[in-house]
């Protein structure tokens, strides 16, 4: 009874901290909605965008950036919009807000490097994209940003529970338990669900919140398993191919079911292919190099 009381007072503390966080930036909710109502055209999104000075410079550098590679300077939003698309559009306001809620998180983990952490998330938004391109998922346009966000959780943890995150991982490096199990011993919760608290709390779409709360267990998942899967992939090609860093010293466990759920889904991916999957990703990834680096905040490498 007490362990139970314990675990949920932890539980409580752990919420609370998330609730504290800030909410999405207003110009970024707006722009959001604007832009999945499918009503929006680039001139009205060109008109929000330019109220906020931070992502307008970030989506002309992004316009302008060898991953684009126009000939001449795109000087305006609304020629920036159309050049670089609306899903594009919204991957880079939800990276720049995730990135700055988070910008002044110093790693006071032992174990947790944060700028290592960005260019794993940013990894697993591209390994994300290229896979759901692959395999032709309809939800390819969301396939980055729920990537990008998958591990949100771990930066709560490092930021309000840096000594109980360190536990947690110097447990799961030094003993065959994973990292969830780690995290459910001694938080009480694991980073999935922490990160899917807070994709609730900025209205993130049901799949995205989803994809945050499942990404290690996608046949868990209760929106659209196949689409967890992709980002369940893409995590674990990260670690393959050794994209930065998310604090776990080996790719997280998955068992047969990760590929049934893309059979039962005619998605053409199985266990043979992660080593042509790798290749395909390292060199997408030195090709988004220029888009990656502007999704990520000033100061995060």
């Amino acid at each position: 009874m007490n362990d139970r009381i314990a675990n949920t007072d932890r539980i409580r503390k752990v919420a609370q901290s998330v609730m504290g966080l800030p909410t999405l930036p207003t110009v970024i909710s707006k722009m959001l909605q604007m832009i999945d109502s499918q009503r929006a055209s680039a001139d009205t999104l060109a008109r929000l965008i330019s109220t906020d000075q931070a992502l307008t410079a970030k989506l002309l550098k992004l316009a302008n950036s060898s991953y684009y590679g126009y000939s001449r300077e795109i000087s305006t939003v609304n020629m920036a919009i159309i050049v670089v698309g609306f899903n594009t559009v919204k991957d880079l306001g939800l990276g720049h807000s995730f990135y700055d809620v988070f910008k002044n998180s110093n790693a006071s983990a032992a174990g947790f490097d944060a700028v290592k952490f960005w260019e794993h998330s940013a990894g697993c938004g591209v390994a994300a994209r290229m896979l759901s391109k692959n395999t032709g998922s309809r939800h390819a346009g969301e396939a980055f940003v729920a990537g990008l966000l998958h591990d949100m959780g771990k930066m709560i943890l490092n930021q309000y529970f840096g000594p109980e995150q360190a536990e947690a991982l110097k447990t799961a490096q030094n003993s065959e338990t994973d990292l969830e199990t780690a995290e459910m011993e001694i938080l009480g919760v694991s980073h999935g669900r922490i990160g899917a608290w807070l994709a609730e709390k900025w209205n993130l779409p049901a799949m995205i919140c989803d994809t945050v709360k499942h990404h290690h267990d996608p046949w868990n998942a209760e929106v659209d398993p196949a689409f967890v899967a992709h980002i369940t992939v893409a995590d674990i090609l990260c670690h393959l191919t050794q994209t930065g860093d998310s604090a776990r010293n080996a790719p997280p466990k998955y068992d047969e079911r990760l590929w049934d759920i893309f059979a039962n889904a005619g998605a053409p991916i199985d266990e043979t292919d992660l080593e042509r999957l790798q290749a395909d990703f390292i060199a997408e990834y030195s090709k988004s190099e220029a888009y990656t680096s502007v999704v990520k905040a000033d100061g995060h490498g």
